[in-house]
């Protein structure tokens, strides 16, 4: 929250337990873009995937022109995965959506811990 109202959200859209899937999304005022709060916030939510809950793979769908959302996956070493043709309704058009994915055997993709 910035001056009481909320400025952006990060979580999981839901788990698949029987194939110990999950995948992440995340929404930031345009003014706060450019500070490395996502990319501070979405490792938080990878390591409790794959660690905590001991999920095999997190994924993150970003649309193709999102260079700032698709930035976050891209500094964290998701690997890009490929493009889903109109996967995203978004008023009365289709939208692309670029996936990258991380597994539980790549994560920490840095040593020390964090990306």
């Amino acid at each position: 929250m910035c001056d009481r109202r909320i400025v952006g959200a990060v979580g999981f859209h839901g788990v698949d337990w029987v194939h110990r899937t999950t995948s992440i999304g995340y929404w930031l005022d345009a003014g706060l873009q450019g500070r490395g709060i996502m990319t501070r916030a979405v490792p938080a939510l990878v390591d409790h995937a794959l660690r905590g809950w001991q999920l095999n793979r997190v994924e993150i769908r970003a649309a193709p022109d999102n260079r700032r959302s698709r930035a976050i996956p891209e500094r964290l070493r998701f690997r890009e995965e490929g493009v889903l043709r109109q996967a995203e309704r978004v008023g009365d058009r289709y939208l692309d959506s670029v996936v990258y994915g991380m597994l539980a055997s790549e994560w920490p993709p840095a040593p020390g811990g964090q990306p």
